[in-house]
């Protein structure tokens, strides 16, 4: 990845509605993968100083109060201006599978209303499609971290297990409704170029296919099998006895 890709990454991030990387803002990322897309949300929230420079931002007619229509003005721009931008949040198998933006929502919370500096909130969800499968084989995927993200939360396609994880610190991991579910604070990924140390605000996560013993059908079904090959074993042993006593 090109220096000029790298500082770009970080300034879109950092900068997105223009908020310092201070104690006033947090940020929380999920990214839900399937078979053939990635669910990507970003929760903002803006509290004390950061909010105030946010609703002054959306304030456009400098009236000290902001409005539904100033909010969707705000809304249409950003979608205009910044939605290519987020093909650059998220790559998988090092750019080796493209990821597609078939749609972006923006929504606020608490937006509306006087311009101060009372909690606001801002999701931005991405859905991304992918030009190929990810729930066979094994695959990574590197998603851009910042170091005011609280909670970066991964949920791996149905059949896929974790292989490993870097750049998240007090990960837990969990399964919900049958997927394996990889939380954490993102933290500093390090690793090698060309012999040199390079460190990094990114989550890089490996999954690869769950082998068939793995999953939680696969010892009843060994033991159905069993029983069907001991009984048929016993039916042949019967009518071999049967056949050679006549």
């Amino acid at each position: 990845m090109s220096k000029r890709t790298i500082l770009l990454l970080f300034v879109l991030l950092f900068c997105c509605f223009t908020a310092k990387a201070s104690a006033d803002v947090s940020f929380s990322n999920n990214i839900e993968m399937d078979e053939g897309s990635v669910t990507f949300t970003i929760h903002e929230t803006y509290t004390l100083e950061d909010a105030l420079d946010l609703r002054e931002e959306l304030d456009v007619d400098s009236s000290g109060n902001v409005d539904a229509l100033e909010v969707g003005v705000f809304r249409e721009n950003y979608l205009l201006n910044r939605t290519a931008q987020l093909l650059e949040y998220i790559l998988i198998d090092n750019r080796s599978l493209s990821l597609e933006i078939d749609s972006v929502d923006l929504q606020f919370e608490g937006a509306e209303g006087p311009v101060d500096n009372s909690q606001l909130n801002v999701i931005i969800t991405v859905q991304y499609s992918i030009n190929s499968t990810i729930s066979q084989g094994k695959h990574s995927v590197w998603v851009l971290g910042h170091p005011r993200i609280d909670n970066m939360r991964f949920v791996l396609p149905l059949g896929m297990e974790l292989v490993s994880y870097d750049g998240l610190d007090d990960v837990s991991q969990s399964v919900q409704d049958g997927r394996v579910v990889l939380e954490g604070v993102s933290g500093i990924r390090s690793f090698t170029i060309e012999d040199r140390p390079v460190f990094e605000y990114a989550a890089y996560v490996t999954i690869q296919k769950k082998p068939i013993y793995k999953n939680s059908f696969f010892l009843p079904l060994l033991v159905i099998i069993e029983i069907i090959l001991a009984s048929t074993a016993l039916y042949i042993i019967k009518k071999n006895k049967i056949n050679n006593s006549k």
